[in-house]
């Protein structure tokens, strides 16, 4: 009888530590996290996901693989992994909880249901060139193929400002993943801050509806810039190559960012004002740039898919991308981020990136 008894309690424990607590099979990703206190910089914790199971814990990140699993335990408002404090439950609502997490930061999750599955449309990423619709902000992505960091399935992205008409001297990173049948397309926002968009629905195969899951109200799409035919590629080559453009005009200049760094071999700001910035693209697929008349930058070129920019090299910086906002056939009209040198009375060179758009004529 004394052995039943024990064998009994033995198999209630088992069942008490086996059995669902309200999160189990539920997955979540942070969305929102706010340090404690909010100027003690602690990190952030956007894009970590979490599948709450029956008994362990899976935690994880939108940018970079790093899956962990934990035993996990849920008494009344804390969350425990392996024995330790993960966080405390400050609100918890069906579809969202705000966690404190070991007294860092307030982060909100939200619930990745399979409610919002839709069928995946792998093929559509292969384009490379859209617009993001964002509460009347357009801006323009360059989802290229280069890969960050070693991380085989997160790349790099470059934006450009429709609204203000600006390139952005930033190297975001982009990726798709899906979760719990949730497709996300998730990107960072002047590297440090993050977009974590839910695809709601496909319309045909040239725009999305998205869901930015932060500000779930805010109305979010993405739209195809439409790629040229090869015939009409070839003829803005044709006005454009083999030329001799000079600067014009100065139509607008933005300075981004003023730093101090010796970059002696990068065209002199002065230049660029005076006009003595040149530009030859050549037939054969190679580019100079000229200060007054010493070449000062030369590579290769392409026309971009669309047939709107001109890109230098490989592509793999916001400084490659030369907007071709109108071609004729005795004038263009660029716009392009570039770094300058500046004198300045404290240092010997001062690093300018100004963003600038000219007119140039043969």
């Amino acid at each position: 009888m004394k052995r039943t008894f024990v064998i009994l309690l033995f198999l209630g424990l088992i069942f008490i530590s086996c059995k669902k607590h309200r999160f189990s099979d539920t997955h979540w990703i942070a969305v929102d996290s706010t340090p404690i206190p909010p100027d003690s910089g602690h990190g952030v914790y956007d894009g970590l996901t979490i599948h709450f199971k029956k008994n362990k814990a899976i935690l994880d990140n939108v940018y970079e693989k790093d899956n962990r699993e934990y035993f996990i335990k849920v008494d009344k408002n804390k969350i425990f992994l392996n024995d330790t404090l993960l966080g405390t439950i400050i609100t918890e609502y069906q579809d969202s909880i705000i966690i404190d997490i070991r007294e860092s930061a307030r982060v909100r999750f939200v619930k990745l249901d399979k409610q919002h599955a839709i069928e995946e449309k792998e093929q559509l990423w292969k384009h490379k060139d859209w617009i993001l619709s964002y509460n009347g902000y357009e801006r323009i992505l360059f989802l290229t193929n280069t890969i960050f960091s070693n991380r085989n399935d997160t790349k790099i992205c470059f934006e450009k400002s429709i609204t203000n008409n600006t390139m952005s001297d930033e190297f975001e990173i982009w990726k798709t993943i899906t979760i719990n049948e949730n497709q996300l397309f998730v990107k960072t926002l002047n590297q440090t801050d993050s977009e974590l968009y839910r695809i709601k629905s496909y319309e045909g195969d040239s725009m999305m509806q998205l869901q930015y899951i932060k500000y779930p109200d805010v109305p979010v799409t993405m739209t195809k810039r439409p790629y040229v035919s090869d015939s009409k590629k070839q003829k803005i080559a044709e006005k454009i190559q083999d030329t001799h453009w000079k600067i014009k005009k100065i139509i607008q200049l933005d300075t981004l960012l003023r730093n101090y760094r010796v970059l002696p071999e990068k065209i002199e700001f002065t230049t660029l004002i005076d006009k003595k910035v040149s530009f030859r693209f050549s037939k054969n697929s190679t580019y100079e740039i000229y200060e007054s008349d010493t070449i000062v930058s030369k590579g290769t070129w392409q026309l971009s898919p669309t047939g709107k920019e001109i890109i230098l090299n490989k592509g793999v910086s916001p400084t490659d991308y030369i907007s071709l906002i109108e071609v004729h056939s005795d004038s263009i009209t660029i716009g392009h981020l570039e770094e300058f040198r500046a004198l300045d009375e404290y240092a010997t060179l001062n690093i300018q990136e100004t963003y600038y758009v000219a007119k140039l004529e043969k």
